[in-house]
């Protein structure tokens, strides 16, 4: 059985984002240079760290959203 995660209101935003412009979270980790799991973290709020999240908000256009 598969577990499901929490999504916090910029983990929303952004897989979102990632429907819309057709492209999954490994295809932007390696656009910004990070990995999936990265990318996974910041969906789930395990992973806080501004210049990561500013280097998501800033590939998926979504500067000033957060």
């Amino acid at each position: 059985m598969k577990r499901t995660r929490e999504l916090t209101p910029l983990g929303m935003q952004i897989k979102i984002a990632l429907v819309q412009q057709n492209i999954t979270s490994k295809e932007l980790a390696a656009r910004i240079g990070v990995t999936g799991a990265t990318i996974t973290e910041v969906i789930c709020g395990k992973n806080n760290k501004k210049e990561t999240k500013r280097l998501i908000m800033k590939e998926l256009g979504l500067e000033g959203l957060e």
